[in-house]
């Protein structure tokens, strides 16, 4: 009987396997390069952690808990860290760290959104300078970059700038979190719709179109701020740390394009400066966010008596995997397969095997005694272009045959001359 996987998660076979690793890869090479260094904490988290943080209704219900337990599944990467923080008060700050591995999420299974999913965080905890807010977002951004990935756009907003805005448009306090939340769901809603929830919660027509025009201008980075700047009391400070921001992200040299977009409001429970998010743009269409970050000030506070200044970015590997179109299509990492014949060159075959994997090449090798003819079929479906032939002649000569399964060719060489081949 068929069993699948059940519902919104899903197996990765060797191709996919091997791509997905690949990434997160990349990620983790791009992460030393800029200084970072691991930490790893548990799949299941303590409830009462998690619930420390307020994600807020919806969110917690996408929690997994486990039955019996007053324990779940992680939801992100970011409490478990302000938890190790707060727990060990003798870390040395700035505290530099990455994480790579598995998110759960009780969601509704839909295109590129899983239950159990793959992300790669960066956080710096114990600054509260803009250069470290640029660190994190340039790190991720050459993640990208040396994916191939270049056609990327890194939104980015300020919850300072958007709580002025609406002080700007003599919204209600009590009514500001509902009203960023209408603006988080703007690319998933149409201008009408959008305009009714806001009218919704108590605000008149003038204002909410209001509010849509202004966070939706369209205009160049200076012209949005000065923008801002010009219409938007108290501003001023909001604006020229933007204006940091964007000024120290130019001196990294990305490839992408840095768009500052007033209409970008998220992680309303926990985030308290800036705030972006990575998207791909084709033929002018963005695709599904791709990564996303900000400050957050606060939230190490809730697991310790003192406030700890502290600001991340993760890319969602599962999602980059899902969206790269060229795939490697490797189905093993091995470079070359000895193939041995008869029992007796057995021996002789481990040794070669053993001394090319010495040498830092990856082998496979016959283990379910096949014939030549099954070996070299096997090696081609695994796409391995080097076959190294163990027989008697091979053995007695103390030689190894080098099958180039591209052209045919093979040649009778030393062991050493046939390390450097495959090399």
């Amino acid at each position: 009987m068929q069993q699948d996987t059940p519902r919104g998660v899903r197996d990765f076979p060797p191709a996919d396997a091997i791509s997905l690793k690949y990434i997160a890869g990349v990620a983790e090479e791009v992460f030393k390069r800029f200084g970072f260094y691991p930490l790893e904490t548990p799949a299941i988290e303590n409830l009462s952690v998690l619930n420390a943080k307020a994600y807020g209704n919806e969110t917690t219900k996408e929690i997994y808990k486990i039955d019996g337990e007053e324990t779940a599944l992680r939801y992100d990467f970011t409490v478990p860290l302000a938890r190790f923080v707060a727990s060990n008060k003798d870390l040395m700050l700035p505290f530099k760290r990455y994480q790579i591995g598995s998110i759960w999420r009780r969601d509704e299974p839909q295109k590129m959104r899983y239950r159990e999913f793959m992300q790669a965080d960066i956080d710096i905890v114990g600054s509260s300078e803009t250069e470290s807010d640029a660190e994190v977002v340039a790190a991720s951004a050459l993640v990208l970059e040396e994916l191939g990935v270049r056609n990327y756009v890194v939104l980015l907003n300020s919850r300072q700038l958007l709580q002025q805005v609406l002080d700007y448009f003599k919204v209600p306090a009590a009514k500001h979190e509902g009203v960023l939340r209408v603006m988080d769901k703007l690319q998933k809603l149409s201008r009408a719709e959008a305009l009714a929830q806001i009218i919704s919660l108590g605000l008149d027509q003038k204002t909410s179109e209001g509010i849509l025009a202004f966070v939706e201008q369209q205009a160049g980075n200076a012209e949005k701020l000065q923008n801002v700047s010009a219409n938007v009391e108290g501003a001023k400070e909001s604006v020229e740390k933007m204006q940091e921001l964007l000024s120290l992200l130019a001196e990294y040299k990305l490839a992408g394009k840095f768009v500052v977009d007033l209409s970008l409001a998220r992680g309303l429970d926990y985030y308290t400066g800036f705030i972006w998010e990575f998207v791909i743009e084709e033929n002018g269409k963005r695709l599904p966010s791709i990564g996303s970050g900000g400050r957050y000030d606060n939230l190490i506070g809730l697991y310790s008596k003192k406030a700890i200044p502290a600001t991340g970015s993760s890319l969602g590997i599962s999602r980059i995997f899902d969206l790269m179109e060229q795939k490697d299509g490797k189905k093993t990492y091995a470079n070359a397969f000895v193939a041995w014949i008869g029992t007796q060159n057995r021996g002789y075959a481990i040794n070669v095997a053993n001394t090319m994997r010495g040498n830092g090449i990856y082998v496979d090798m016959n283990a379910s005694s096949k014939n030549l003819s099954k070996q070299m079929e096997y090696a081609s479906s695994l796409g391995i272009r080097r076959v190294i032939i163990i027989g008697d002649k091979e053995r007695e000569a103390g030689k190894v045959k080098v099958r180039n399964m591209d052209s045919g060719e093979e040649e009778l060489i030393s062991l050493q001359e046939a390390i450097e081949k495959v090399r």
